[in-house]
């Protein structure tokens, strides 16, 4: 008998508010006679989403006719993007299946169904975008006011829009006798710093002293890998709860420190006194952080734990690092830096570990930052003759085929698939009787369409000039073979967003 597959999101805001909204969409699943069962805690505007992706590779290995039903409690569960949504579609219909929606009926198969998802998925759109709109003004309302966010880093609490120091107890050291509060504990981690110099190790010295060190949740790890689940494990569903817990700090869980997390703290401006704004950039596999350097901030809001110099010569330390002696020597430098990305969590990839031959080859070995935390599965380590002999492979591969693609596209300018998807979305809402609601959605869809069109032509200038600058250089080995790391370094941040690593294996590389 076929079976019925179960997918289940819940963005991480519903997931703080109920901690078993997940657990309830999978009891529905169950409910509906489903034997499989996949999950994510994401935003609907995430599309690199591991449940998500788990689901659609188990799909392509099925064999038609073994699963009858997708079902999901709603349409924008799966997201809200077209191109994702109707990809996926395409998957079930080449085996067979159907999507089953429990709160809408929708016939997927019928032009009236497709057009209801348009409609749906435009609205979904346009959704995002108001709540995006009035985020970003209240941000600059705040940023104005000078007001504090809305959480605090460790040390801090906010009061009345203000962050004071956190007066509460914290930890008490037996060994040398002394006992901190919140806001204790954070000075001295600057005082550990001072000494050290290098986030790496304060950060081992900071585990050590607390009793964290090398402690890993080997039940969140599998669970961060495996989003797929049973029937009969829904009652004793707890993976929400893990996943939940690995990305929270004090007082929520320990004290542990990660290399990336410390040099987060020791860098923000608040306690120097200062409140950042305009920290993070989206991307397809959600909000990443900028470089310190890039962060905006408002001075003097508060009183600060550090001075505002002594702020200034952390950061000094820390982008000097390299010439420190504990850090690599100049002849070592990482050509791949801030560009590689785990495929399996989307947590950045750094060197663990290094070694010298005997001929005194440098090889560096690199792995997924987050699996020291619990956070990822993707225990192996990937050397960097391996990493190098791998992109350059790729890079060889990519030119030969853009090499096929730059006249043409010289000759044509394409109009984006975007752009085709918001007209379809749009050509679907005309059909429907005037209401504030449609005309709303309308007049967004159509400034979506201005806003792409007007960047397009540089978009597309610039893109061929990165496939003819690619065509040229990546002929074979032989040219990225001869150059030096620094060179490497300067060609991969000049054409390249991102490298996708899995374990030993890279994916793919994604350009700019």
């Amino acid at each position: 008998m076929p079976e019925k597959w179960f997918y289940g999101r819940v963005s991480t805001v519903e997931q703080q508010e109920d901690r078993n909204a997940l657990k309830k969409q999978l009891e529905r699943g169950k409910n509906a006679g489903c034997d499989r069962f996949y999950w994510d805690i994401q935003s609907r505007t995430t599309e690199v989403r591991t449940g998500l992706q788990q689901l659609i590779d188990d799909l392509k290995i099925s064999h038609k006719g073994t699963v009858s039903d997708l079902v999901v409690t709603r349409i924008d569960r799966i997201g809200s993007s077209s191109k994702l949504f109707y990809s996926l579609l395409e998957v079930l219909r080449s085996k067979g299946m159907k999507l089953v929606a429990l709160d809408q009926t929708i016939d997927t198969e019928s032009l009236g169904g497709e057009l209801t998802i348009d409609i749906l998925l435009a609205a979904s759109k346009f959704e995002i975008k108001m709540l995006s709109s009035r985020v970003s003004a209240e941000r600059k309302h705040r940023m104005v006011q000078k007001k504090s966010h809305r959480f605090a880093p460790f040390g801090w609490k906010v009061v009345n829009d203000a962050y004071v120091k956190d007066e509460s107890w914290c930890v008490s050291l037996l060994e040398s006798k002394r006992n901190f509060r919140v806001w204790e504990l954070a000075l001295f981690i600057f005082e550990v710093f001072d000494n050290y110099g290098s986030a790496r190790k304060t950060c081992n010295i900071l585990n050590e002293m607390l009793g964290v060190c090398g402690q890993v949740d080997t039940k969140s790890t599998k669970s961060k890998g495996n989003h797929r689940i049973m029937p009969d494990d829904i009652e004793e569903f707890d993976l929400l709860q893990n996943h939940k817990k690995i990305y929270q700090r004090y007082p929520w869980t320990g004290l542990q420190w990660s290399p990336a997390g410390l040099k987060n703290f020791l860098v923000n401006p608040v306690h120097a006194g200062g409140t950042p704004f305009n920290v993070t950039t989206s991307s397809p596999s959600g909000k990443q952080i900028k470089h310190f350097d890039q962060w905006d901030c408002n001075w003097d809001t508060h009183e600060g734990i550090i001075t505002r110099e002594q702020h200034e010569q952390i950061k000094r330390t820390i982008r000097g690092n390299r010439n420190n002696k504990w850090a690599a020597r100049k002849d070592d430098i990482n050509p791949f830096a801030n560009l590689l990305k785990c495929g399996r969590c989307g947590g950045a990839l750094t060197r663990m570990s290094s070694r010298r031959d005997r001929n005194r080859q440098y090889t560096a070995y690199y792995q997924c930052t987050y699996y020291s935390l619990g956070r990822c599965d993707a225990k192996e380590m990937l050397s960097s003759r391996s990493l190098d002999s791998q992109v350059a492979d790729l890079l060889v591969r990519e030119a030969t085929r853009l090499a096929g693609m730059v006249d043409f596209a010289e000759d044509k300018q394409l109009e984006p698939t975007e752009v085709k998807e918001l007209r379809e979305s749009l050509a679907g809402l005309e059909k429907l009787p005037t209401n504030p609601f449609v005309e709303k959605a309308k007049d967004g869809i159509r400034d979506q369409i201005a806003s792409i069109l007007s960047l397009h032509e540089n978009i597309t200038k610039r893109s061929l000039l990165v496939r003819e600058e690619l065509v040229q250089m990546f002929r074979d080995h032989e040219y990225w073979d001869s150059r030096t790391s620094e060179d490497k370094k300067r060609i991969l941040n000049k054409l390249v967003r991102r490298i996708i690593v899995d374990g030993r294996v890279v994916l793919g590389i994604e350009f700019l």
